[in-house]
């Protein structure tokens, strides 16, 4: 190599070095800062999923607060049946303490049990369904009869939900909730998955919990939809679809039942649905990969009906989800982070708004006036969601309407609210059944069966009419055309037809002597004037004949083969009862009176006076009655089809049924009942043991025995049941006489209890 090439070569090298010392340090500099200026790895979506349950759901609450204690924010929700109920609530911002607050102060027996509904029922209507032991309808269509789509009436359910899920008033697009949200539902038609990512929420969520043959199915967009849990009860794979990178699922099952409770063919049909959503939730639990997290929350006897339990259910979810802590913590946020993304998760509630309009959708029979003043809101008032619910039930209550729910839309300054009314998709026409068992230790097995028949809105007033038929101890017909003559419905005409017939022993100082067949048909017209929806006075005119036939027995007892009926009434009825049987607040009371007027067709004038009345005094969850009870002729003769009678398990226990009959009497009783056992907690179904004391005394008596006032004592059992009320009572009197007595159903009537006349 010559110089020059060994000095070319030198320079190179020098170069080379240059290059390494200054541009490598130039370089790394370079990496350093681009190291520092990268973004952190973005956290991972979460999905949360609320399986269905029932009332077991109540666990995904507790859930809930924990998730918020340990700081994890959720990105997405995706419930089914109760699982959507309680993350639709969260979803429209609420945070976990008030989505528990919320849960918490739920009345189940309101929501679902309708307790309270009856304080809105219509006087026409208590009056007409008091003595009836269940509350099915059917209706008449084509000839044939038809039921509702479901055992229980929503309406309740739907308010509740609707009250749950009001702060996302305004929300079309469940994406735009304070966190995005979906429901699942089943189409009914073709068995396929539904999933609800738009329209009104809470209709949403009650589709979703519309289990069938329970809860009426929902229509949305033309598809008849039901419980989400029959297609996918833990929604897995629709939580991925929407956000989740990481899904946080929540199953509540219900355990395995034992091989002895298999037995009972209802276990069996209940057993087969929980096979078939088990499946589907298995299938969707087995895709959770390692990144997930499932929690599975073991409930005890806490079943899907035990709404009793929700607050017994919410730490048991708190307890499953603090197992899985360390596995849920990867997934914690600063507490910085977790505040900012509360804040845009929450939405504020409970506000009040103005409204511009009152709109009614939906009526094709009913009065839109009536309605309006039923309903009682209008432009200009300023009301919150509660008072909107509490009028709501209002209008629910006059029994019209298979559903009455509102939608509000507008600003809060200037809302229109909108009252949805559906009627009943089985009326007009309607038709009820009864049954009725009383046996007794003398053999006087007396049974009722009897039948409605109701059809509503004839006019635009709101004329009814009603036609009735019983069988049994007292059978009988009777129409009446019931005519409101205002749009208030606050008078009213009623005319009508009657005819009965009962098969009723006569007593003589105790022994039954004589078995009349007491028959009678008579038209009536009345007149009256309903005061709100606890009171009605009524008066009118009656006219038609009455017989009294001697079967068998004394001939020395007066027959009446046939004469003249006909006078003035008056009544006035006082009822503020919880419920028909076994009621724990209110109070019921009636006073009669009629006097009979040749003029109308009677064969000789007297006069009929009787008073009743009974208040409860609840002690907890016993209950005591008292009540007392009189009537009078004023000194005139009673025939002997009106006299007075006392006997039987309510007006006298231990005497027979109509074992004294008189022209006066009044009576004393006071009974105190302890509840001993619960059936259905959500449908008040309870049985009770206790006592009941009577003192009774009856004048003028028919036997002619002037005797001492009669007191019984009675060890009582009884209940609302499914199969309706249930009565066992013991009873025995100082007059030596006892009666071990079983009714079932509807009560067979007792003379001074349950005036025929009326």
């Amino acid at each position: 190599m010559d110089g020059n090439g060994s000095i070319r070569g030198f320079a190179a090298i020098l170069l080379c070095a240059y290059v390494t010392c200054v541009a490598f340090p130039a370089l790394s500099q370079a990496a350093e800062s681009t190291a520092v200026a990268a973004p952190a790895q973005p956290r991972p979506r979460i999905g949360l999923v609320l399986g269905g349950g029932g009332a077991k759901g109540a666990a995904h609450i507790g859930v809930l607060g924990v998730l918020d204690e340990l700081r994890i924010p959720v990105d997405c929700i995706i419930g089914t049946s109760m699982g959507a109920v309680v993350g639709g609530t969260y979803a429209s911002g609420m945070s976990a303490d008030e989505v528990e607050t919320a849960i918490r102060a739920i009345s189940w027996q309101e929501a679902i049990g309708r307790r309270g509904l009856r304080a809105q029922v219509p006087m026409r209507r208590k009056l007409t369904g008091n003595t009836y032991s269940n509350s099915l309808e059917f209706g008449v269509r084509d000839g044939r009869l038809v039921a509702p789509s479901g055992l229980i009436n929503t309406q309740n359910v739907d308010l509740t939900i609707q009250y749950l899920v009001a702060r996302s008033r305004g929300i079309a697009e469940f994406d735009r909730l304070p966190i995005p949200f979906r429901a699942v539902a089943t189409d009914m038609q073709s068995g396929e998955m539904v999933v609800l990512d738009r329209g009104d929420l809470a209709l949403a969520l009650r589709a979703s919990m519309a289990v069938p043959g329970v809860f009426s199915p929902v229509s949305i967009d033309g598809r008849i939809l039901g419980d989400g849990g029959l297609t996918r009860n833990v929604p897995v794979d629709i939580a991925r679809q929407t956000c989740a990178d990481v899904v946080i699922a929540v199953a509540v099952p219900n355990p395995l039942p034992t091989a002895a409770e298999l037995r009972s063919p209802l276990t069996m049909m209940s057993r087969t649905l929980d096979v078939l959503i088990g499946a589907n939730e298995r299938q969707q639990l087995d895709t959770l990969g390692p990144d997930d997290v499932k929690i599975v929350i073991e409930m005890g006897d806490i079943g899907s009906a035990s709404f009793d339990r929700v607050n017994d259910a919410i730490p048991l979810g708190r307890a499953a989800a603090l197992a899985h802590r360390d596995a849920l913590a990867r997934y914690a946020v600063t507490e910085d982070e977790y505040l900012a993304w509360r804040e845009s998760a929450s939405r504020p509630g409970g506000g009040k708004v103005t409204l511009a309009a009152v709109k009614l959708n939906g009526l094709e029979r009913a009065n839109p006036e009536f309605i309006r003043q039923t309903f009682g809101l209008q432009a200009g008032d300023v009301v919150d969601a509660r008072q909107i619910a509490n009028r709501t039930t209002a209008v629910f209550g006059l029994s019209d309407f298979e559903r009455v729910a509102y939608t509000l839309s507008g600003y809060p300054t200037q809302s229109t609210l909108d009252l949805h009314l559906q009627e009943k998709s089985w009326g007009p026409h309607i038709m009820r059944f009864d049954l009725g068992l009383h046996i007794g230790t003398d053999a006087n097995t007396a049974f009722t069966i009897g039948g409605d028949y109701l059809q509503t809105w004839i006019n635009d007033r709101g004329g009814e009419f009603r036609g009735s038929v019983r069988l049994g101890r007292t059978s009988g017909l009777e129409t009446s055309f019931y005519q409101p003559l205002d749009t208030s419905h606050r008078w009213f005409i009623e005319p009508g037809l009657t005819a009965q017939r009962s098969i009723e022993d006569i007593f003589d100082d105790g022994n039954a002597v004589t078995r009349y067949d007491f028959s009678s048909g008579w038209g009536y017209l009345d007149a009256g004037h309903a005061f709100g929806k606890r009171a009605e006075l009524r008066a009118g005119i009656r006219s038609g004949v009455q017989a009294a036939d001697r079967e068998i027995g004394s001939q020395d007892l007066p027959e009446i083969p046939s004469e003249g009926y006909g006078g003035l009434a008056l009544r006035y009825t006082f009822d503020s009862r919880d419920r028909d049987v076994l009621w724990q607040h209110g109070t019921v009371a009636r006073v009669t009176y009629y006097r009979s007027e040749e003029a109308l067709g009677a064969v000789a004038p007297y006069e009929r006076f009787e008073g009743t009345a009974t208040f409860v005094l609840p002690f907890r969850r016993n209950v005591g009655y008292l009540r007392v009870s009189g009537g009078s002729s004023f000194d005139t003769s009673l025939p002997l089809y009106d006299l007075f009678s006392l006997g039987g398990p309510v007006s006298l226990p231990g005497l027979s049924l109509g074992e004294l009959r008189g022209s006066s009497y009044w009576s004393a009783q006071a009974s105190y009942l302890q509840r001993i056992a619960d059936i259905s907690y959500i449908f008040g179904q309870s049985i009770y043991a206790g006592l009941t004391l009577t003192a009774a005394d009856m004048s003028g008596r028919l036997d002619g025995v002037n005797a001492q006032p009669t007191y019984s004592g009675a060890f009582v059992l009884a209940g609302r049941t499914p199969l309706g009320p249930m009565s066992l009572s013991l009873a025995a009197t100082t007059t030596s006489e006892w009666q071990l007595v079983l009714g079932l159903g509807r009560p067979i009537e007792e003379r001074t209890i349950n005036d025929p006349s009326w």
